[in-house]
């Protein structure tokens, strides 16, 4: 986009769950079918403008390709076709930038996605001399991570990154890359990977995010700055507070602030669905996640959350792709498509992405649900669909 940032733009560079997929042929297929069948209707459609009263054909090649056949003229075609490319849905793992209409930076989350993202970033930059990047972690998982390591912008002595997250989270990058102690790594881990912070020569701050009131419990020596998480984390005129949710490890999801517009950024979260009967401290724990998450949300512009399973697949009554057996997923920290349209109606998002797909879940049963949300948001205030790597929306 060439328009000037008027308060935050957002770019999701990936919205896939647990692990990086990448379309097999299958998919690819299914994909052109679709695509192909869209062709043929709209060409039928062109084809009438050139028939007679009797539906025959009345016009020369030439005459519908409006010239001679050539790469131009076929070209030109297919464009007054006007067919658009299926939904797709990528396959890179979690990571979103913010541009903020101050000019600021600001990525969530390093998972596989954060490799384009460190790549786009480096290319707006250009020649600038001295470059800052806000980065703010979910949590500690390895997809919500893994593009952390060759990502462009942790190579340029240009670069200052400065790194927010739970303690798990900057201890999972510092034990691998070392990048906030600066020390020796341990042999098991630098054989797993070649990259630390001896070949990174960016510069890197580390701000914990923690609540005082529990900081009695964590002790040890870090080796970055501790803030309160309750006070919003403030970059030029943008807000940034975290807050925690229901995962199987500590997850914060995010509520940005700038210029009145709210984005609501929840990546792992479960609402937890038992029928078992007493107190069940996991049960408490999620619905209190879920009664916070729903106070945060409230009026939201544009609200991401975790969804990465259909009711009757979290409940194990039925598999998500076609080589895996129905598998119950409680506890598994990850929601159903149906709480996020529960919620964001609820809460009356004005406009819903459910992300975290799971990767055993093909590309036609992305395009299914999508289409089942679209009817679901036909003629209601806000829209809800699936997230999309690529997805460019302007607050």
């Amino acid at each position: 986009m060439s328009e000037p940032v008027r308060n935050l733009r957002i770019r999701f560079y990936g919205t896939q769950g647990s692990c990086s997929t990448f379309p097999g042929p299958e998919e690819i297929e299914h994909l052109l079918e679709v695509h192909d069948t869209e062709l043929v209707e709209a060409y039928t459609e062109e084809l009438k403008k050139h028939c007679n009263g009797e539906g025959r054909l009345d016009a020369t090649l030439e005459e519908v390709l409006d010239g001679a056949p050539s790469p131009a003229t076929f070209d030109s075609l297919r464009r007054r076709l006007a067919v658009p490319m299926p939904q797709i849905y990528g396959g890179r793992t979690t990571c979103v930038h913010i541009e903020t209409g101050d000019g600021y930076d600001i990525v969530l989350d390093a998972g596989s996605g954060f490799w384009d993202c460190a790549q786009g970033l480096q290319e707006k930059w250009g020649e600038r001399g001295e470059r800052h990047l806000y980065l703010f972690g979910s949590h500690s998982h390895v997809d919500h991570t893994e593009g952390f390591g060759l990502a462009p912008v942790c190579f340029d002595s240009r670069n200052h990154l400065k790194i927010y997250g739970t303690r798990e989270f900057l201890s999972v990058l510092d034990l691998y890359y070392g990048i906030f102690s600066r020390d020796v790594r341990d042999p098991i881990i630098a054989s797993h990977t070649p990259v630390s912070f001896h070949q990174m020569p960016a510069k890197f701050e580390g701000v914990e995010l923690r609540d005082f009131a529990l900081s009695d419990t964590i002790g040890g020596i870090v080796s970055w700055r501790v803030s309160e998480v309750t006070e919003p984390v403030r970059i030029g005129a943008t807000s940034i507070l975290a807050f925690e949710v229901c995962h199987s490890t500590t997850c914060f999801a995010y509520r940005i602030e700038h210029g009145g517009k709210k984005f609501i950024f929840c990546t792992d979260h479960e609402l937890r669905r038992a029928n078992s009967r007493g107190f069940d401290p996991r049960q408490a724990r999620s619905e209190e996640a879920e009664r916070r998450l729903r106070e945060h949300a409230e009026g939201a512009d544009l609200l991401y959350r975790d969804g990465q399973y259909l009711r009757d697949e979290y409940d194990g009554n039925k598999a998500i792709g076609k080589s895996e057996p129905a598998t119950p997923r409680r506890d598994w920290g990850h929601s159903c498509v149906e709480d996020v349209v529960e919620m964001a109606e609820a809460c009356g998002a004005r406009r819903t992405l459910v992300g975290h797909h799971d990767p055993s879940r093909t590309w036609r049963d992305l395009l299914r649900i999508d289409r089942e949300l679209a009817g679901v948001s036909k003629g209601r205030p806000g829209t809800i669909e699936l997230a999309r790597g690529g997805t460019v929306i302007d607050l």
